[in-house]
């Protein structure tokens, strides 16, 4: 088991964004929670299955995407240096 299959896309907040990659092409987008639960079906969907459901953005290629979630790091990385 992963976090792909433990998390459905209704557990999430509305607001976390979600990255898209095609695994054919590359090409990239970026969809909101909020965004993809609006598609009919997905509101039950563990986010393994949405991955599934979803594909390219790019009408020639339509290949199958990796989904992975972009978390906000509230926190700024520790800049070492002796001074």
């Amino acid at each position: 088991m992963n976090w792909k299959t433990d998390l459905k896309l209704s557990d999430l907040e509305p607001g976390t964004e979600i990255e898209i990659i095609c695994k054919r092409c590359g090409l990239g987008r970026y969809e909101t929670q909020a965004k993809l639960i609006t598609e009919p079906g997905f509101n039950n969907l563990y986010l393994d299955q949405v991955e599934y459901s979803l594909c390219c953005s790019n009408r020639f290629c339509r290949g199958g995407v990796r989904i992975s979630l972009l978390h906000e790091d509230k926190n700024e990385g520790f800049v070492g240096g002796m001074a």
